[in-house]
């Protein structure tokens, strides 16, 4: 993480609870695609068993999965949720809306790397490179660190937050790919000062069987 923080900043991440897309194995990226009924009963599910989660402020990516996520967990109406484009899912070019097989016909064209025992694009056609979408994950931590409060709750996604989370944590890019994020997983940051911050797991999420 760059800088220090003055007095104490808690961050908590949500990561947009089920979709269809999730459990079929298919590449949404910026795709809107929703929640499923499965996804909402899941997001309203934990908010009923451990109380809906608070923060001074509430931001989430503009897809409506993470819109609605937010709502659920936190009981807030969607006008007190700010959207903000930088944590938005990463784009994926011509393979958003693809399943398995389908990707399968560009992975002469891509470059993988493996970490965590998954493959990862670094170049997928028409899309966000990795390098990309870390700086757009640095830019976005400088502007939480820049707010003026205490807790902040952030509703996006799960390559977005694996990079997020990785800048928190001074993890480098590939040890940052080795960590995945489960649907509707739920983190707490709290940073004093200089140096990396307590990191909590509040939710372990939802498992899928499905990881690209």
């Amino acid at each position: 993480m760059t800088g220090s923080v003055v007095g104490s900043v808690t961050i908590t991440t949500v990561r947009h609870s089920l979709t269809a897309h999730n459990t079929a194995g298919i590449i949404t990226g910026r795709l809107n695609e929703p929640l499923s009924a499965e996804g909402r009963a899941a997001a309203s599910g934990f908010a009923r068993a451990h109380g809906t989660l608070s923060a001074e402020v509430v931001l989430s990516s503009p897809a409506r999965r993470a819109i609605d996520t937010a709502r659920l967990v936190t009981g807030l109406p969607e006008e007190d949720i700010v959207l903000d484009a930088r944590c938005h899912e990463r784009h994926y070019g011509a393979l958003q809306g693809l399943d398995r097989e389908q990707v399968s016909a560009y992975v002469a064209r891509i470059v993988y790397v493996e970490a965590g025992g998954t493959r990862h694009s670094v170049n997928p056609p028409g899309g966000e490179t990795l390098t990309e979408l870390r700086a757009r994950a640095h830019r976005f931590l400088m502007a939480v660190l820049s707010l003026s409060t205490t807790s902040v709750l952030v509703s996006s996604h799960g390559t977005f937050l694996q990079q997020f989370h990785g800048l928190l944590l001074e993890r480098g890019t590939m040890e940052t790919l080795a960590c995945h994020i489960r649907s509707l997983q739920i983190d707490r940051f709290t940073l004093r000062g200089e140096g990396r911050p307590r990191h909590q797991l509040i939710h372990p999420g939802l498992s899928t069987g499905l990881v690209w």
